[in-house]
């Protein structure tokens, strides 16, 4: 079967979701569009790294990044940005400016883990993934306990989200995921014919996505 659309019938799923959330309150409209763009030039840069060694889908132009890099952590990151805020009905209360110096200092520390991890210390990019998550987190968490809720429950959120981007491809070309994903790299478990690895990087996104934007305004979340 051709998968070339699977990863592209993936993508416009989260997509949607995206929407639907964008849509729904128009309070996190701009956190949503600020925090999306970034990740989706990001995904252009990590998702060649990715497809070296954990998975190697097909794209529209048959190129590596495609424009479902783009629209993948467009929508990912998006998101997992709102996705608490939307459930548990908060509204951010900031009086102060987006912290762009915060911003690079935390993007940027990001990509070194993740880079250095991978080509300097040759570690598999899923393994590269963990520490450039967790330990930028780890500095907002230091100055933020407050946000540990934001992030915990964007992390759970968004792994359930996550499903429906392996689910509907899966259904629509049968055996995508097995065609797809290198399970002689990775620990062959599954959950719900999903790579274990697949949904612990959801649950990672959602961690540090959750917090930023709260973190970078220097704002707190409250009932709306």
């Amino acid at each position: 079967m051709d998968y070339q659309y699977s990863y592209l019938i993936g993508t416009l799923v989260l997509i949607i979701i995206w929407l639907i959330l964008f849509f729904l309150r128009k309070d996190v409209r701009k956190e949503m569009l600020i925090l999306s763009l970034v990740a989706g030039f990001a995904g252009l840069i990590v998702d060649p790294v990715y497809s070296s060694d954990w998975w190697r889908p097909l794209t529209l132009t048959n190129t590596m990044p495609g424009i479902e890099s783009f629209i993948f952590g467009f929508g990912v990151v998006g998101i997992g940005a709102v996705i608490y805020e939307e459930a548990f009905n908060k509204k951010l209360k900031t009086k102060k400016q987006f912290n762009i110096i915060n911003y690079l200092f935390i993007a940027i520390l990001t990509l070194i883990l993740f880079f250095g991890c991978f080509f300097i210390l040759k570690i598999n990019s899923f393994y590269s993934s963990i520490p450039a998550f967790l330990i930028p987190l780890a500095v907002i968490f230091v100055k933020r306990r407050d946000l540990i809720l934001d992030s915990l429950y964007s992390g759970i959120l968004l792994t359930m989200l996550s499903i429906i981007f392996y689910a509907v491809p899966e259904l629509i070309t049968p055996g995508w995921i097995t065609a797809s994903w290198n399970f002689g790299i990775i620990s062959k478990i599954s959950i719900l014919k999903i790579p274990l690895e697949d949904l612990i990087w959801f649950f990672l996104v959602g961690l540090y996505a959750g917090p930023l934007y709260e973190y970078l305004r220097g704002g707190k979340l409250v009932k709306k």
